[in-house]
């Protein structure tokens, strides 16, 4: 049940130094299939940033792992009760041996508190932006409502309470090039795992449906740095009418470095090889084995992490 992996972009073997450090980006088109809303200081909307004439929503990464960690720590705990410690929660470490998991070795943890202990993430995921104009006049307005179903309280009275939020609407989509660097092939693994199947994404998620679909469009392996910037994609090779695949694949033609391998469906890159297309179908959990896939490439992982820092798995 091992998988193929490529001799490039990885490390073989789990290690808190990194003496190399050969990196993975991976190409995602998120899609917007219901409106959401992304916060800034301001509670209503999302920050913005102006490309040519036009503005566009700009959402730090942060929004989107968040979310996708979650995703990973359930399918760990789903998997195998010894892949996370019961007392160990998202945000909350206690101790390094209680906080040591396949989630926190892949994107990192700090110690809060008394606690001194940092792992540090493998896993970037930089500031991306709307492909289309955001729109700061198209606001959503919900009423508060009271237990009577209506805007007026017990007393009769009217309810003055409006909320107006400004969301991305459906027919936009983000490209997000997410980096992982010194990168084991399990990390790389989890991370895919946790965007093909995270699908509620910004604030008041909880109200929603499935907002957002993640595509992952191509791998970039590199021996070095293969970090890609979503704004400069926009600023000098999108045109807001044109294809977003052939931006893509002009951008990464321009950039594209000596040590690079690209694989994907856009322009210029070379066709989606079968390990990596057997690595997003298990990713995905699209195949019959994919469980027991995941949960023998976690528990090696795991196990390599605590024999590292000299965690006992009792």
């Amino acid at each position: 049940m091992t998988l193929e992996t490529p001799d490039k972009g990885l490390v073989e073997s789990f290690d808190i130094y990194r003496k190399r450090k050969p990196s993975v980006t991976l190409v995602v088109r998120r899609e917007i299939h219901e409106p959401t809303l992304f916060r800034n200081s301001n509670h209503d909307r999302a920050e913005t940033q102006e490309f040519g004439d036009k503005l566009h929503a700009q959402v730090n990464g942060e929004k989107f792992t968040s979310k996708e960690r979650l995703t990973g720590l359930d399918l760990l705990r789903q998997l195998d009760d010894d892949l996370v410690h019961d007392e160990y929660a998202y945000n909350e470490p206690t101790d390094l041996e209680q906080s040591l998991n396949v989630d926190t070795v892949t994107y990192g943890l700090a110690g809060t508190g008394d606690q001194d202990f940092a792992v540090k993430s493998r896993v970037v995921e930089g500031y991306t932006y709307t492909t289309e104009e955001y729109d700061l006049m198209n606001k959503e307005t919900r009423n508060a409502v009271h237990e009577s179903g209506t805007m007026r309280d017990e007393e009769g009275e009217q309810s003055e309470a409006l909320f107006d939020f400004v969301k991305v609407q459906p027919g936009n989509d983000l490209v997000h090039f997410i980096t992982l660097e010194s990168a084991t092939p399990e990390m790389l693994l989890y991370t895919m795992h946790n965007v093909l199947n995270t699908g509620k994404y910004g604030a008041r998620e909880t109200r929603t449906g499935r907002n957002i679909r993640n595509e992952i469009l191509g791998v970039v392996l590199g021996d070095h740095d293969t970090s890609l910037s979503t704004g400069e994609l926009l600023m000098e090779y999108h045109d807001p009418n044109g294809d977003l695949s052939e931006s893509i694949g002009a951008y990464v033609s321009e950039v594209r470095r000596s040590d690079w391998d690209v694989y994907g469906e856009f322009e210029g890159a070379n066709p989606i090889p079968s390990w990596f297309d057997r690595m997003m179908a298990v990713a995905g959990r699209e195949t019959d084995d994919a469980d027991d896939v995941l949960r023998e490439q976690f528990e090696s992982l795991t196990a390599a992490a605590r024999d590292t820092f000299g965690v006992d798995d009792d």
